[in-house]
């Protein structure tokens, strides 16, 4: 009926009403009310009401507990025991006398009754802190995929897919690292205190003072020992209330003898606040309410409280289980009443290098190998279409992040160390015949794996241009660690009403069958690669156990890091909503390594702890063993070696139909090209070039590079990617290997 003032409510009231009375006895009808009126703390009906408040069955309740319930009808807030004994125990005589006057109760009854006080059991208010972006996405599902418009609108049983436990710890994780983000960027603006408590703590002193001193039983508070700053903070309704830092309030200011800031917690103590700026200090006053991180004891360092400001960068983060696409976990920005756009479903964004895999997938199937050699040197692409009339800005040159190159790479160690420029080869000739025929191939297998409804067919495609929902691109991440079979990712398991289910999801994998489960573990093997050689090297300890890809876009407007173990497929970005304005990036080095990684971090230690022990990644499955053949190659050269040693690293080798190995490493680079690298001389494929040994019968060695050793300089320098240069002055020249740009105009 609502709750408006106005003449046509009283109508309709009144006319559902003598309905009502036709159906329905006064007795039903007072049962109906009675077991769904709201009577505090959190409960709604007589019998969650007595559970509440006395920890009892309302069947088992004694005259003075039923007359509480009773009058707690009329105002549940104002008449409450909890914040108002006095109020209580009034409305109680009032409820006990009113039955005295029916003839319900006798005399002694009442008297009885009012000296035996009821007894409260302790109550904890359960406030629900976490999982709002999750609950909301509940409703869009329903309504999608169930066809149900309005959950509120009928009564149903909805079985989710959440882990409470992973879901708060990724949320913790993403606040966490978002706000050191901030710090170490030196963005950190503290605009003022979450609250202040002032008032409340006056009016529990004020009550204090004015308790009846004639020794009357009232309801005591759970704590009667606390300090009124102390109750009056567990009490405090945060405007930010899913933010997991602890709540902390000013409880003294620099002055006297007190030295510095000092903060109280919840649980009572008191602790200083660390380091607090002159800006933090003029900003905070007595009974202020601040977020901080607890800092334990580290030698004589003593405990202390460290201010952590909301910050105004966002993120967000999704936590995938791989076998099933069930969302374990969902956190669609920092802090859901700050904005409820949830980012992991919601939002598009560049996912920059973090696109790549799907190429290095193309070029796997088609038939390259991870030793395969590609050049890492400048290269121009005209324009798709009719490039006769183009102008000089519609050529794509791309660069990579050190604007340097390498010379030679492999194709593993290309993709370990985000080479945009050997992504950009693979279209020449290492995927199809021309550049668009590559390209078209790629959008092919992103359709597939349904990154995209439609791919926008230009070249910086590859490099991630195009923006992508976080859930379809850990959804393919999923596919990766499963071989090939892509998960549907959902968040209701089933829906029940009225103990019958009227929705089961029941979506099975669907395989990307452009690329068999053979070039799928290859791809795998060497995203692990990327963690622990690459650009995710800050959590190498953990390549045993993961792998995925950082991803960084232009003007590090987009910071990524995807990333999968055996069980789950963990999602996370961290960037500006406003990604237009280039004012609000994420700074220079800003880069899907040093911010989103340690994201990742937290989260998959949490999944490990909270979810699925820790374990290897899985070996090849049967059908991609049968295609596979291990075999030790140089990790710098591609070179196979015919026994293993220090420089010895294990490589997955696809076997042809014939079950044949097929050796690709000089396919897309032939030895005469890497001659050329040697001093600026350039010689054909077969040609002798000078300062290079050869065996005693003349026939040149089966790899090139074989040379005599210089001074200063690694035999390998340059073309394999040493930090010295190829035949240079051996001047160490330093190497940034993170997420590259999309365009030419800087950081390749």
């Amino acid at each position: 009926m609502g709750d408006d003032v106005t003449y046509e409510r009283k109508i309709r009231e009144i006319l559902v009403a003598s309905r009502l009375e036709r159906v329905l006895g006064k007795p039903e009808i007072l049962m109906l009310y009675l077991n769904s009126i709201y009577l505090g703390r959190g409960s709604w009906g007589i019998e969650m009401a007595a559970r509440s408040y006395f920890g009892k069955p309302a069947s088992e309740l004694s005259l003075a507990e039923g007359a509480l319930l009773a009058g707690l009808t009329k105002g549940p807030n104002y008449f409450s025991p909890d914040r108002h004994p006095d109020r209580a125990r009034e409305r109680v005589a009032y409820v006990l006398n009113r039955m005295q006057e029916d003839g319900v109760i006798g005399a002694e009854q009442v008297r009885q009754a009012m000296a035996n006080t009821p007894q409260l059991v302790a109550y904890e208010r359960v406030r629900r802190d976490t999982g709002f972006y999750f609950v909301d996405h509940l409703g869009r599902e329903a309504k999608t995929a169930a066809g149900i418009d309005i959950l509120a609108g009928a009564s149903y049983t909805i079985h989710s897919t959440l882990h409470a436990g992973l879901q708060r710890a990724t949320e913790a994780a993403l606040q966490e690292g978002l706000a050191a983000y901030e710090r170490q960027a030196g963005r950190v603006r503290f605009s003022g205190p979450e609250a202040n408590l002032a008032d409340a703590v006056r009016r529990i002193e004020a009550e204090r003072n004015s308790a009846p001193a004639d020794g009357r039983d009232s309801p005591q508070p759970l704590q009667p020992q606390m300090p009124a700053w102390q109750q009056a903070l567990q009490s405090a309704h945060l405007p930010l209330y899913d933010v997991h830092w602890p709540a902390a309030v000013v409880v003294a200011m620099p002055g006297g003898k007190n030295a510095g800031i000092r903060v109280g917690l919840a649980d009572g103590r008191v602790l200083p606040l660390a380091s607090p700026n002159a800006a933090v200090r003029r900003a905070l006053k007595l009974h202020d309410v601040i977020f901080v991180q607890i800092i334990e004891a580290k030698g004589k360092s003593a405990e202390r409280a460290e201010l952590r400001v909301p910050p105004a960068v966002q993120g967000a983060a999704l936590v995938l289980e791989n076998k099933t696409g069930r969302i374990l976990a969902m956190a669609g920005g920092f802090s859901y009443p700050l904005s409820q756009l949830n980012r992991t479903t919601q939002m598009r964004r560049q996912p920059g290098s973090a696109l790549k895999p799907i190429t290095y997938l193309a070029a796997l199937g088609a038939g390259l190998q991870p030793n395969t050699l590609v050049l890492d040197e400048p290269i121009t692409f005209a324009p798709i279409g009719n490039a006769a009339f183009a102008r000089e800005r519609d050529y794509w040159s791309p660069r990579n992040y050190d604007r340097g190159g390498s010379g030679v790479v492999t194709l593993r160690r290309a993709l370990e160390n985000s080479k945009n420029r050997v992504t950009a080869r693979l279209l020449d000739g290492g995927i199809k015949s021309s550049p668009e025929e590559s390209l078209e191939r790629v959008c092919e297998i992103a359709l597939e794996a349904q990154l995209y409804g439609e791919c926008v067919r230009y070249y910086p495609f590859v490099l991630g241009a195009q923006p992508v929902r976080m859930v379809d691109l850990a959804a393919f991440y999923a596919a990766i660690a499963n071989e090939g079979a892509r998960p549907s990712p959902h968040a209701i398991d089933s829906i029940e009403q009225n103990g019958l289910v009227i929705y089961r999801h029941e979506t099975k994998p669907t395989g990307i069958g452009s690329a068999d489960p053979a070039a799928f573990y290859q791809l795998k093997t060497m995203l692990q690669g990327v963690v622990e050689r690459g650009t995710a090297r800050p959590i190498r300890h953990l390549a045993p156990y993961v792998g995925g890809k950082t991803g960084t876009s232009e003007n590090e407007n987009d910071a990524w890091f995807v990333g999968f173990s055996n069980e789950v497929t963990i999602a996370v970005w961290v960037g500006y909503d406003n990604a237009g304005d280039k004012r609000r990036t994420l700074g220079s080095g800003a880069t899907g390594a040093k911010v989103a990684v340690p994201i990742f971090a937290s989260i998959v230690q949490a999944a490990w702890s909270e979810y699925a022990p820790r374990t290897l990644l899985s070996p090849p499955s049967p059908q991609a063993r049968t295609q596979l053949v291990d075999l030790p190659v140089d990790l710098t050269t591609g070179d196979r070696l015919a026994y293993g040693g220090a420089r010895a690293f294990v490589e997955h080798f696809r076997l042809d139909r014939q079950g044949q190995l097929e050796d690709t490493q000089y396919r897309l680079v032939s030895r005469g090209e890497i001659y050329a690298y040697r001093d600026g001389d350039t010689f054909g494929e077969g040609e002798r070039p000078p300062g290079w040994t050869y065996d005693d019968s003349g026939v040149p060695p089966p790899s090139p590079w074989r040379m005599p050793p210089r001074p200063r300089l690694s035999p390998w320098g340059g073309i394999f990617g040493d930090p010295y240069g190829w035949w240079n002055d051996g001047r160490p020249r330093p190497r940034r290997v993170d997420p590259d740009y999309l365009w030419g105009n800087r950081g390749f």
